[in-house]
């Protein structure tokens, strides 16, 4: 059986990435190095936006990036089974 990435944006609205994991141990890794990757873009954000509140219109802005970044996105893997497609 193969396992899908699936992602939950905002928690609730779910996007197939066509991603197809051996595994379910592998899908969950790319899962958890999706977050981190979120986590590590928001950071980064961060520190320039405290350095640069007027560019950034911080702290008004961060509600915003923390959500356009995808701290509130996170994803599940499910299973998926492949359909032979048979030539007509």
């Amino acid at each position: 059986m193969k396992w899908m990435l699936l992602v939950l944006i905002f928690g609730t609205i779910p996007v197939k990435t066509g991603l197809l994991f051996d595994s379910i141990e592998d899908c969950l890794k790319a899962e958890e190095t999706m977050r981190n990757e979120y986590t590590r873009v928001y950071n980064d954000w961060h520190a320039w936006a405290e350095a640069h509140p007027k560019d950034a219109d911080y702290p008004d802005s961060q509600k915003f990036m923390w959500r356009r970044d995808g701290m509130e996105t996170t994803a599940t893997c499910i299973p998926h089974a492949q359909r032979d497609v048979s030539p007509d």
